[in-house]
């Protein structure tokens, strides 16, 4: 893993988000078997019951652009604590759950 890369999205993290979020690393990334062109997956879970439009332009959009500006493709996935409990059965939060490292918080 990039430790550099993986330093710029926790600072980005710690100035963007909220304290009670739960920021994940999951993917090759987490597992420790990325490629040099492999991209990070990140997934954010907000707590509280509705995600809005503004969400997505206050979490995901900065991280996309981090990855723009260092060179990294940075694939951030927004949900609320209710939706991604609500995914618990999906093969992506079985995945999640397994494999992701928890970052900064």
């Amino acid at each position: 893993m990039n430790k550099d890369v993986l330093e710029h999205i926790e600072d980005t993290v710690r100035d963007i988000m909220p304290l009670d979020a739960r920021i994940l690393l999951f993917g090759s990334r987490a597992r420790g078997d990325a490629r040099p062109d492999s991209d990070w997956d990140i997934l954010i879970i907000l707590n509280k019951n509705k995600r809005t439009v503004q969400d997505i332009n206050d979490y995901a959009c900065p991280l996309m652009e981090l990855g723009y500006s260092i060179g990294e493709e940075i694939n951030p996935i927004v949900y609320t604590k209710t939706e991604w409990d609500n995914r618990r059965f999906t093969s992506l939060h079985e995945f999640v759950e397994r494999e992701a490292i928890e970052i900064c918080h």
